[in-house]
Parts: structure tokens; C-alpha cells; sequence
């Protein structure tokens, strides 16, 4: 059954790193200098059993005395090269007397290799020589070799425990350091949750790891955007509840004037019952609103070339004789195609045009235009009321905004319409800003894809 396995500390993780590191590192080396070690006496072993064999193929030497003299002559090791030579009779005999046993004993070869391993006597490089009368049974030692590998091996061992033991507390050292920032930036990240203010502290950002600084960064940012919202939410909250306390309280008001005076004076009642409706009625447009807001919080569109033209030049001709001030309409000739929700643009230029009513004095024109541009199709809808100032533009989309607090009861609405306007126009994948139109007021323009190149 497999379990699973706990999670590991950068101590751990970087120790089974190093670890592993350092015994590739020298199974590699050993195996390198193994293998280079194996082929040059290889190769010497070769080249002695070349000298010796063109000895032997010169002097056909069949005996002690003839054998050391072509030792002598070719330089050969005679302790660790022995000869055996077979006659045509089959007779095996050593040229070295302390050698006489070899050819009794057991032999294992290595494959694709000229090494022969002879059993009490260790590992040998073979080579077999044929003249007209006899056969030549060379054997040259490798003990060298064996001698070498083995020093090798155990130096290496050593150095890859002092390696090991060193790398380890390095290691401990190392994975302090690195998990120092991470460590500080998760104690920070709970501190920061774990206070109830809206303004918490910045996370500590460190210089190095560029990693941890990073996340560190975009903590920060998450953090910033949490806070945001939640300041936001909360400013709704509030100013939803002033916005529903004020025609609650006036209704209740009035209920309690036509209990208490009603039968005595009934004249009170058509008035109280015509500010109940308007109270109720404003309570409703601001719910509505609300669930309007909610709902393209979380809406999915799907957008398709619409003729914004043709939209705009609808919904102006329904929208003229419901108020006093002239509308000016200017749309191209042609079908000007825009990616886009046809309802939700509908409510976009509708609630455009209410707020132009709003602030434009009763004999002054509203001004409705639809342009091209490459790859954008625009619609702008300017009033000539007092204007909005530069430094209130960037909130006149925020819930429950009003450029003009001491105006708010003079002008009718809740500060909703805006920022429903905003919402839509992104879910459209558009942008609204706010510009001055001339020779006064202000000029809000909506920006869309053009179809025909999306």
C-alpha cells in the first residue's frame, strides 16, 4: 500500500539535491578515469605483446635461457609477462619455471576484450601467437591496473564523503537563507490576514530571491485590489442603506401623519399618499438598479455585429418626445457594424441620454454621433449643462456618486446610472471617457470593436 510521503523543507529537498549531485558527480569520474585508465594499459599491454611477438616470430625461442634473452632485449616486465608455448605435438610447456602451473589453472575471459582472469593469478592481457612450428601463449599482467583502479576508487570514496559531510552542513546554511524571505513573507501574510482593518500592512519585499520578491510584489497587489474591493463593497453597503433609510423613513413619516390626523383632518391624506408613492417609487427605481448592478456583476455575453447606427437612430426617435430639450443626431450613411449586446447597448445609450437630460437646461440641444475609425466604431452623447471637472471624472462611475452632493436633492436619481453604463460598456469589451464638450458641458463617448475587422 502506498502512502503518501510528507512534505519536505528546502533543507530537504536541496540535500537530497546536493546528495545526488555529488554521487553522479563521482560514480561519473569514476567511471571516466576507469574507463581511461583500462584502455592506456590496454593499449601498453597491445604494444608490449606487439614487441613480443615480433621477438618471438624472429628468435622461435623454445626455452628458459632463450626466453630471457629476449626479455632483455625487448624491455619487458618478466614478472608480470609469461609465455607458454605449445609444439606441434601438443605439448605445453612455460618459459618460466615459477609459471609451469598457469596453464592448469582456470581461466575466465571478458568479453570483446583480450583480458583473461586467471584464477591465483589474477588479471591478464592474452594474445596467442602461430609460427610454422609452434604457438606462442602471451600473458602480460595487468596488476598495475588493478592496482590503480583500486587507489582510485578509494580516494575517490573519501573525497565524495568529505564532500558529502561538507555539502551537508552547507546545505543547512544555504536552506536558512533561502527560506529566510519565505518564511518572513508567510509569517506577514498571516499577521495581514489576521487583522480586521481595512488598511493592512504592506508584505516585507525582499531584494533576492527575484522569485520571492515577485510573489512578494504580487501579494501586494493582491492585497491592495482586495482592499479596494472591500472598501468599495463596504461604501455600498453604506450608501445603499442612506439611499433606502431616507424614502423609508419618509414613507413611514407619512403613515404616522395620516394615523394621527387623518380622521381630523383628511385633507392631509391625498398629499401624504402622493409622497408614499414618490418615496416607493424612488425606492423602486434605486432596487431595480441594484439588481441591474448585481446582475452585470456576474453576466455572460455573447457578443455579435450589431448596426450601431441603426440602434442609435431607434432608440433617439423613442426617446424625443419624452423630454423638452432637442436632440441632434448625426450617423453615418452606411452600416457602421460594432461587436456588441443590442439590450445592453439599448440601456447604455438610454441611461447616456437620461443623464444628459438631467444636467442640460430645458432649450438646450443634446448631441447624439455615431463615427468610424480604424477598427473602432464610437458613439458620443454631449450635453450642454454645467460640465464635469477633470479631478471628479475618474469617480462619476463609482455606486452612488454625485459630482454635485448639494444638488443631489435638486436632481433626480441615485448615482447608479454611471456605473450601470460602465459595467455594460466592458461587458461589450468597451471603454467610456469622459471629455469636455464644447462651448460647455460634458461630452461622454463609447468605444467599441468594429466587427467587420474582429
Amino acid at each position: 500500500m502506498r502512502t503518501n510521503s510528507q512534505p519536505r523543507t528546502y533543507e530537504d529537498i536541496i540535500r537530497h539535491s546536493v546528495t545526488s549531485l555529488l554521487m553522479t558527480i563521482g560514480l561519473i569520474i569514476v567511471l571516466t578515469v576507469s574507463v581511461t585508465l583500462t584502455v592506456d594499459q590496454l593499449l601498453r599491454a597491445q604494444d608490449q605483446a606487439q614487441q613480443l611477438s615480433t621477438s618471438l616470430q624472429t628468435t622461435q625461442v623454445s626455452n628458459f635461457k632463450d626466453w630471457l634473452m629476449v626479455n632483455k632485449g625487448s624491455g619487458l616486465n618478466s614478472h608480470n609477462t609469461f609465455v607458454l608455448v605449445k609444439n606441434a605435438k601438443g605439448e605445453t610447456t612455460s618459459l618460466l619455471p615459477h609459471a609451469a602451473s598457469l596453464a592448469k589453472a582456470n581461466t575466465w575471459s571478458v568479453p570483446f576484450t583480450h583480458l583473461v582472469y586467471i584464477k591465483g593469478w589474477g588479471l591478464y592481457f592474452s594474445e596467442t601467437l602461430k609460427t610454422s612450428s609452434q604457438t606462442y601463449f602471451l600473458f602480460i599482467g595487468m596488476h598495475v591496473l588493478v592496482g590503480n583502479l583500486h587507489v582510485l576508487i578509494a580516494v575517490l570514496i573519501i573525497a565524495i564523503g568529505l564532500s558529502l559531510l561538507i555539502g551537508l552542513l552547507y546545505v543547512r546554511r544555504l536552506a536558512k537563507r533561502l527560506s529566510a524571505p519565505t518564511i518572513a513573507l508567510a509569517n506577514a501574510a498571516q499577521q495581514a490576514a489576521a487583522t480586521p482593518e481595512l488598511t493592512q500592512p504592506e508584505l516585507p519585499q525582499p531584494q533576492e530571491p527575484v522569485e520571492v520578491a515577485q510573489l512578494a510584489r504580487d501579494f501586494n497587489q493582491l492585497l491592495a485590489a482586495q482592499n479596494g474591493r472591500l472598501k468599495r463593497e463596504r461604501q455600498f453597503i453604506s450608501d445603499a442603506s442612506h439611499e433606502l433609510r431616507t424614502p423609508i423613513a419618509t414613507i413611514r413619516g407619512n403613515i404616522k401623519l395620516i394615523e394621527r390626523r387623518g380622521d381630523k383632518h383628511p385633507e392631509v391624506i391625498p398629499e401624504s399618499v402622493g409622497f408614499i408613492d414618490q418615496e416607493s417609487l424612488r425606492m423602486q427605481h434605486l432596487i431595480e438598479n441594484l439588481l441591474h448592478l448585481s446582475r452585470a456583476d456576474r453576466a455572460a455575453v455573447t457578443l455579435q455585429p450589431l448596426d450601431l447606427a441603426e440602434l442609435t437612430t431607434s432608440v433617439v426617435n423613442h426617446y424625443q418626445p419624452l423630454i423638452s430639450q432637442p436632440i441632434t443626431l448625426a450617423v453615418p450613411d452606411h452600416p457602421t457594424l460594432a461587436l456588441g449586446n443590442t439590450d445592453m447597448l439599448h440601456q447604455v445609450l438610454t441611461a447616456l441620454l437620461d443623464n444628459a437630460h438631467k444636467y442640460s437646461p430645458a432649450d438646450q440641444p443634446i448631441q447624439v454621433t455615431v463615427t468610424q475609425q480604424p477598427g473602432l466604431i464610437s458613439l458620443a452623447v454631449g450635453d450642454n449643462g454645467p460640465g464635469i471637472p477633470e479631478s471628479e471624472r475618474a469617480h462619476v462611475f463609482e455606486r452612488f456618486y454625485r459630482v454635485d452632493a448639494s444638488r443631489s436633492t435638486k436632481i433626480e436619481g441615485n448615482g447608479l446610472g454611471l456605473a450601470i453604463v460602465s459595467q455594460l460598456v466592458k461587458l461589450n469589451a468597451g471603454h467610456i471617457t469622459i471629455t469636455d464638450h464644447a462651448p460647455h458641458g460634458a461630452l461622454f463617448t463609447v468605444t467599441l470593436k468594429d466587427a467587420k475587422e474582429n
